[in-house]
């Protein structure tokens, strides 16, 4: 997978706080970070990440700012019978002088999205 402005890396929160801590040690900052107000809520599933609707809420809530291309999802509500499971996304970028580092990184290390998203990787408990 390319790691276009254009493209999202969607991953789990848990594999997030792996990435921060790993492009940190890197001397990359992903300093800025854009939340929404809005959850998504969708019944969770293995295959959250692929899932059409999640996908195209996602791309709803992103950024105007093609630079914000990571996003953090983590579940924040559990679902019940007459209600889905509630996930915030938390969209991250560097600054303009660590957007190619960030690049470059992204593409030796072959970050692409999460396949799945079990819920222990998701942040609930």
């Amino acid at each position: 997978m390319s790691t276009s402005t254009e493209e999202l890396i969607i991953l789990t929160h848990a594999e997030f706080v792996r990435l921060k801590q790993d492009v940190k040690e890197a001397g990359i900052d992903l300093c800025y970070t854009a939340e929404t107000g809005e959850p998504i809520r969708l019944d969770w599933s293995l295959q959250l990440m692929q899932d059409p609707l999640f996908v195209e809420q996602l791309q709803r809530r992103r950024p105007v700012d093609a630079s914000f291309r990571i996003v953090s999802v983590q579940h924040t509500k559990q679902g019940g019978w007459f209600r889905p499971d509630q996930f915030k996304l938390t969209f991250h970028a560097v600054g303009a002088m660590q957007e190619e580092a960030l690049q470059t990184y992204l593409s030796e290390h072959n970050i692409q999205s999460s396949a799945q998203a079990p819920k222990a990787m998701l942040g609930l408990t």
